[in-house]
């Protein structure tokens, strides 16, 4: 028995759609690099969410609710509704895992959202269009002052990642209360 089996069917579905629609939702975040980045962006979200499910990283709960979202792998079509609700999500879906098997694991719930939504934002590096010396400064100038303000990524991760999954992923670090590297 699982602790999904003490909620409510849309608490449950609330936890279980969760991972799919976080990685969803980054990966609408930026519109460019078309379909070519839209498929490569889902197809890491399907392997991110699948090598999830079957890792085993401490926190039971998490590695069980993920499982689910694979599981219901053939209603991900349906999930992507609303999209602009995930952060309120994010916050009650935290709330829940707090309330229901504690801090430490709403604790690993948040990091493991976080890390699904930085692959799935990493999975297509938007910027190897840049053509003029001017568009690669600008981004060789944001990585630098990313640094400065504490960010870890490579200059190749962070050009992996657009100026609007960058925003996205900052919401949602604020969100969650994560830090966004």
């Amino acid at each position: 028995m699982s602790f999904l089996d003490e909620l409510t069917l849309d608490q449950r579905q609330l936890l279980v759609r969760l991972p799919y629609r976080v990685g969803l939702w980054i990966s609408q975040s930026d519109a460019t690099g078309g379909e070519a980045s839209d498929a490569r962006e889902m197809q890491a979200l399907s392997n991110i969410l699948h090598g999830f499910a079957e890792e085993v990283f401490g926190a039971e709960a998490i590695q069980f609710i993920i499982s689910e979202t694979v599981n219901n792998e053939a209603q991900w079509s349906e999930w992507g509704d609303d999209l602009d609700q995930v952060l309120s999500e994010c916050e009650r879906a935290s709330g829940l895992i707090s309330y229901y098997v504690g801090e430490k694991e709403a604790r690993a719930f948040q990091m493991q959202i976080f890390d699904i939504a930085e692959a799935v934002a990493m999975a297509f590096t938007e910027h190897e269009h840049l053509q003029s010396a001017w568009q690669r400064f600008s981004v060789r100038l944001s990585y630098l002052y990313a640094r400065l303000t504490g960010a870890q990524r490579s200059f190749e991760e962070f050009c992996s990642i657009s100026a609007a999954e960058r925003k996205a992923l900052m919401q949602l670090s604020q969100v969650l209360g994560v830090r966004n590297a």
